[in-house]
């Protein structure tokens, strides 16, 4: 991380602790996202500071996490206010499935989908690996948060190749530099877009990304039909070549006691004012209240559902 980014992002992080502590802690409301150096802890710095500039009651503090699954969690315990994942997690968090089986997080809402996230499955450009195929036998990592080994787990597991892989879980940027020197085989990572450092990777042709095949993907969306079938070219057009990948809608969800008032607000402050935070953060373009119930997989917070139907968005 540049020294200007860390500078930025202790200014963010500064401001809502700084204003809160004017207002009084109870006041203040967590966003629980991912590791320090992930999207999506970035874009909400933005969404945060934004919000902050505008409500009068309230502070929103963005918080640093192991990521999606373990965000569940803390926002269904009352540990966090609000929690970002992907949808599929969100789903299986509420329902008490998958990951989460016997253990449904039944008191998490969704706020509203803000991004869109890729699982970004690449080796060494001078690799052999064509397919998830090519895998068996070899060592990979799940870069960032639990989400990454959920799904990346069920993709080994449609390819029939689960107990044939050695995979461990680990830092993202501590797996690329582990690929680059090909003490590594694999990374699995699921990231928020933009991620500036595929986007220098790609012009650099210093990743090969490993695609998914069409019957393996039709596979992981009958278990889950929040999952999307994606060209990565959609996204990178300067890779050089097509190849499919999984998209998964990224939903914000708060714990179903947070202030129905304050969930409104946050809503209406973000989509009322979208094109400033679009100008801070491209993390953002292309949202809209449209696209808000995008991924919409358990209960509507009260808030949001104020929100939404006072829009004419439907569910």
């Amino acid at each position: 991380m540049t020294t200007i980014r860390k500078i930025l992002l202790f200014a963010f992080l500064l401001q809502p602790l700084c204003v809160a502590a004017t207002r009084g802690a109870d006041n203040r409301y967590s966003i629980h996202t991912s590791g320090l150096n992930s999207s999506v802890y970035v874009n909400m710095l933005y969404f945060a500071n934004l919000v902050n500039q505008y409500a009068t009651d309230f502070t929103l503090v963005t918080l640093p996490s192991e990521g999606g699954p373990s965000n569940m969690i803390s926002v269904n315990d009352g540990r966090a206010s609000f929690g970002t994942s992907t949808a599929e997690s969100v789903k299986e968090a509420y329902d008490g499935t998958g990951e989460f089986q016997g253990r449904a997080q039944r008191r998490i809402r969704h706020v509203a989908s803000f991004g869109f996230s890729l699982m970004f499955i690449y080796a060494h450009p001078d690799s052999n690996i064509q397919s998830i195929s090519d895998l068996k036998g070899r060592k990979i990592v799940y870069g960032g948060g639990t989400g990454s080994a959920l799904l990346g787990k069920q993709i080994l597991d449609v390819y029939g190749i689960t107990s044939d892989v050695t995979a461990v879980r680990g830092d993202t940027d501590k797996a690329r530099d582990a690929l680059e020197k090909k003490e590594i085989d694999a990374v699995f990572s699921i990231a928020r877009l933009p991620v500036p450092a595929y986007s220098e990777m790609v012009k650099r042709q210093t990743l090969k990304i490993i695609p998914l095949d069409s019957a393996r993907i039709q596979a992981l969306q009958k278990r889950s039909p929040l999952y999307l079938d994606v060209d990565i070219k959609t996204y990178y057009p300067d890779y050089p070549r097509s190849a499919r990948v999984v998209g998964l809608p990224g939903p914000l969800i708060a714990r179903d006691d947070v202030s129905p008032s304050v969930v409104y607000q946050i809503l209406k402050i973000v989509y009322s004012r979208m094109a400033e935070l679009q100008k801070m953060n491209d993390g953002f373009r292309g949202e809209s209240p449209a696209t808000g119930l995008r991924g919409l997989a358990i209960p509507l917070h009260a808030g949001a559902e104020k929100f939404f139907a006072e829009f004419g968005a439907t569910k």
